[in-house]
């Protein structure tokens, strides 16, 4: 204790020292500035760059971490656009403030899925530049975001020293937005993962990429926030680290790393009125990334917990107090799935989760990522408030379904079903959904949200934001009907749906499926 002690005050007097020869310098540049003396101001400087340890430190870093971070250049094979393609490519939407992905272009859906096309369609390569970092240099592993690579037919890495190697493949988790590419592991360098919960609020940081396609550009900044979620509406299991380190197109995928040369996260998007750096960047944490990455390693996809409920946040005092709850530190149940683990353990809507398996929860979002955490097939304890009393049940953690990458579920946006063969991707319609793509009349379906690039469907000119009412003569109310009707046999010929637009047009489309085109993975 007494060593400690000793060494603590030897630091600390190292500080005063430090800090008196510092001012003493400054309080010299300021009376020379005073003066307006250049020679005397130039001596001052010279002074303080003596201890200018700030600069040393960012300049070890930058050295140390620059050789594992890379380019990742991609192209996807599309067909020709047409004009209206074309109109949205160069003006976008109307919405003054968006999130968006700092290597994205303009008017482009990320998740949009592309595929090559048939040899009918004219063809046309387009190609996008993002970041990377070499997590294992033994192995060839690359660790860089979903939305760079994930839905690209060619990936091409390129490393510091200017050498090039293609992608040997990729394996994506699009519910986190992140991606592990292998390559050639051939002389590479790479630069470890830091501990991101160690990170605090006003550490400095270092964010390396390649915006705008300029290699090993290094800006500097602080962590701003932790634990930012409801940043866009792409990625379910959030938990940002906010940083004013600039960041821009291009260097999404690339590091962002402390002060010990670790890479605590991976540089994913900005919030932005211009579409460019305007110093709130987001980046995944380091520990959900390594979490993320060794089960795309060793498993090729990721296995989450699962529950099974509709959950939100109680931010209402007066609702709070309807429910008798002693702290707003939770999750409200709003929905129970049948035959879900959170059924069989006998969850009810209206129960409010404060913990799981030990674990406190303060919010929906927490929630869902701590369940995600789990083991299937684990029983933990669910610690709830029920009836103004607090109660445990026992729950045995289900995996989660497939078509649980957006889901309502536990927490996320409104439930989202692919249907690949056809090229559609819906969700279930939901009165805020109606409202917000400019239905005025109650009307029941499946909201399109995306049509895939070169499908049958987009030729029959479905387009996001229509509703399909009606698959044959099925009235379809959610994705559990509209997958259940496309799943079926006869629809393996080809289904016919009715589709609805904002202006109450409405028209019968048979659709075809198509088999689906290789993707790089």
């Amino acid at each position: 204790m007494i060593a400690k002690t000793h060494r603590t005050l030897s630091w600390v007097a190292m500080a005063v020292i430090s800090a008196g020869l510092f001012f003493a310098a400054a309080g010299s540049l300021r009376a020379a500035t005073s003066e307006t003396d250049p020679a005397a101001a130039r001596s001052a400087l010279a002074e303080l760059r003596k201890h200018d340890d700030l600069s040393a430190l960012f300049r070890t870093v930058a050295k140390a971490v620059g050789p594992a971070v890379v380019e990742v250049r991609v192209t996807k094979f599309v067909r020709e656009p047409d004009m209206d393609d074309f109109m949205r490519r160069f003006f976008g939407d109307d919405t003054p403030f968006r999130f968006q992905f700092p290597d994205q272009d303009e008017g482009r859906n990320p998740g949009l899925r592309s595929r090559r096309p048939s040899p009918q369609q004219p063809r046309q390569r387009q190609f996008g530049l993002g970041s990377g970092v070499i997590v294992d240099a033994e192995k060839g592993y690359v660790l860089t975001n979903y939305h760079v690579v994930g839905e690209a037919d060619e990936v091409e890495v390129v490393l510091h020293d200017g050498r090039k190697f293609d992608a040997e493949w990729v394996r994506s988790d699009m519910q986190t937005d992140l991606a592990i590419v292998k390559i050639k592991p051939d002389r590479l360098v790479q630069a470890p993962l830091g501990d991101s919960d160690k990170a605090e609020v006003g550490d400095w940081v270092l964010a390396i990429g390649a915006p705008r396609g300029l290699a090993q550009t290094v800006t500097a900044g602080i962590i701003s926030a932790k634990g930012r979620n409801q940043v866009g509406s792409r990625q379910m299991y959030q938990s940002f680290i906010q940083t004013d380190a600039s960041i821009n197109r291009g260097n999404s995928g690339g590091p962002l790393v402390n002060m010990s040369g670790e890479v605590i996260g991976i540089n994913n998007s900005i919030a932005s009125y211009s579409g460019g750096n305007e110093g709130i960047g987001f980046a995944i944490p380091s520990n959900m990334a390594g979490k993320v990455m060794s089960q795309l390693i060793d498993k090729g996809k990721v296995t989450r917990g699962f529950l099974g409920v509709e959950i939100r946040d109680i931010e209402d005092e007066g609702l709070a107090d309807s429910f008798g709850l002693p702290t707003r530190q939770g999750a409200l149940v709003e929905r129970v799935r049948p035959d879900s683990p959170a059924a069989q353990a006998g969850l009810k809507e209206g129960d409010f989760i404060v913990s799981v398996g030990g674990t406190a929860v303060a919010n929906s979002n927490e929630l869902r990522n701590t369940v995600a955490d789990l083991e299937v097939g684990k029983v933990v304890a669910l610690e709830i408030y029920r009836d103004k009393k607090k109660q445990s049940l026992d729950i045995k953690i289900g995996s989660q379904p497939k078509d649980m990458a957006t889901s309502e579920e536990e927490g996320g946006p409104a439930a989202e079903v692919t249907a690949e063969k056809f090229g559609l991707k819906v969700a279930t319609l939901t009165e805020a959904l109606a409202k917000e793509n400019g239905y005025k009349d109650a009307v029941k379906g499946v909201l399109i949200v995306e049509v895939e690039t070169g499908s049958d469907a987009e030729e029959q000119e479905i387009r996001p934001g229509m509703i399909i009412t009606h698959v044959k003569d099925q009235e379809i109310a959610t994705v559990e009907q509209f997958k259940e009707a496309t799943a079926s046999d006869e629809a393996a010929k080809g289904i016919r749906l009715r589709v609805q637009d904002p202006n109450g047009v409405k028209r019968f489309v048979f659709l075809r499926p198509a088999k689906p085109a290789k993707i790089s993975q």
